[in-house]
C-alpha cells in the first residue's frame, strides 16, 4: 500500500501540515467538538506557536500529531501531513514507527513523563538504541552528549541519578535531550516553561532555540502565555472553542491583531 504524500509539504519544508482537521470527543450523552476545520503549519527550523486559553483545544491537537489521542477522540475530518507524509492514511502497522521516527513531545509535567525506575542514563541511553544500531558503549557517549548539548553540568553524574533526584527544569532539559536524540523533523513542546520560575523558564525557552537553530527542527509550542511566545516564537496560530481565528507572524499577532479575541490576549500580556 503507497501511503499518501504531499510534495509540496516537503518542498515548502513543512515539517508539519494540517489541513482541515476536525476532531470530537464522544460522550455517552453528546459529542463534544474539540477541534473544528484547523489549518496549521510548522516550519523546518521555525517555532510556531498554538496559543489559547485552558480547553480550547491545544493540546488535543498535540495528541492527534503524535497519534496518541484518547480513546473517545474520533477524527472525522482532514490531514496531518508529518515530513511530508499524511499519518492518517497510514495503516495502523508502522504508525507508531513513523511518528516516533519523525516527531517528538515533551511535557508541561516532565517529572512525570520520565521512568521513575530509571536513572536518566538508562533512559537516554534506550533513546539512542531504538534509533541506532550500535553498541551500549556508543549510545552512552552519544547520551553524554546530548546532556552537554542542553547545558547540563557534570553529565556523567546526572546519568546516575533518578528523576526524583532532580528539579524541574533539570528534567525538561532531559525530555528536551531525550526528544532531540534522533535529531526529529518535529518537536512539539506542549506548556514546557508552566510552573517554571522566571530564571529556569529562560534556560528551557534558550535550550529550544538553540535546538531549533542547531538541528533545523521545526518546533510547534503549546502555550497560553504571550510573553514567551513574544519572546521566542516566528509564527503564531490563535485557538479559541477548537477554532484556529488568527494566524499570522508574531509581529502581525502584537502589532496588528485582528480578531477580538486575539486582541484581549495581546492586551493582557501587555
Amino acid at each position: 500500500m503507497q501511503y499518501k504524500t504531499n510534495q509540496e509539504v516537503q518542498s515548502e519544508n513543512k515539517a508539519l501540515e494540517i489541513r482541515g482537521l476536525s476532531l470530537d470527543y464522544i460522550m455517552p450523552d453528546q459529542s463534544i467538538h474539540a477541534v473544528v476545520d484547523l489549518n496549521l503549519v510548522a516550519r523546518t527550523g521555525k517555532i510556531t506557536a498554538l496559543v489559547g486559553e485552558s480547553g480550547s483545544g491545544k493540546s488535543t491537537v498535540a495528541l492527534a500529531v503524535m497519534g496518541i489521542q484518547d480513546k473517545n477522540a474520533v477524527i472525522s475530518n482532514g490531514e496531518i501531513y508529518l515530513a511530508g507524509t499524511d499519518i492518517l492514511s497510514m495503516p495502523k502497522k508502522g504508525l507508531r514507527s513513523y511518528i516516533s521516527n519523525h516527531a517528538g513531545i515533551i511535557f508541561q509535567d516532565s517529572i512525570d513523563s520520565l521512568n521513575p525506575l530509571l536513572t536518566v542514563g538508562e533512559q537516554l541511553v534506550e533513546a539512542v538504541l531504538i534509533h541506532e544500531k550500535i553498541t551500549k558503549k556508543q549510545a552512552f557517549t552519544i547520551a553524554l552528549n546530548q546532556l552537554l548539548a542542553v547545558s547540563l553540568p557534570q553529565p556523567e553524574e546526572l546519568m546516575k541519578k533518578y528523576p526524583f533526584m532532580l528539579s524541574g527544569g533539570m528534567c525538561q532539559r532531559v525530555m528536551i535531550a531525550i526528544a532531540s536524540v534522533f535529531r526529529p523533523a518535529l518537536l512539539i513542546a506542549d506548556e514546557p516553561t508552566t510552573a517554571l520560575d522566571v530564571t529556569v523558564q529562560a534556560q528551557i525557552l534558550h535550550q529550544l532555540d538553540s535546538m531549533r537553530k542547531r538541528e533545523g527542527t521545526a518546533i510547534l509550542l503549546i502555550t497560553h502565555d504571550l510573553g514567551v511566545v513574544a519572546e521566542i516564537a516566528d509564527d503564531v496560530c490563535v485557538m479559541k472553542d477548537g477554532y484556529i481565528v488568527e494566524s499570522g507572524t508574531v509581529d502581525d499577532i502584537f502589532s496588528n491583531p485582528q480578531h477580538t479575541y486575539t486582541r484581549q490576549l495581546v492586551a493582557a500580556a501587555l
